[in-house]
């Protein structure tokens, strides 16, 4: 997943205000393998994770790889 996440939180990262960065910490700190499930479409992303910040995230991956 840090291939997804690593470059969204480069571009981001600095304009992020404390409880931004928080909530992509959390995001951070989900396994990898439960990330990757999600951004793929597997599984549903459960209620305890913030499903707005991770249609970000793949939004912004897409973009980076011209999806």
């Amino acid at each position: 997943m840090d291939l997804v996440l690593g470059p969204f939180a480069d571009a981001h990262v600095e304009s992020y205000d404390s409880p931004a960065l928080d909530r992509l910490e959390a995001l951070m700190d989900e396994p990898d393998t439960d990330l990757l499930k999600w951004v793929m479409g597997q599984e549903p992303v459960p209620s305890h994770v913030d499903a707005e910040l991770l249609a970000f995230v793949i939004a912004d991956h897409q973009k980076r790889v011209g999806q």
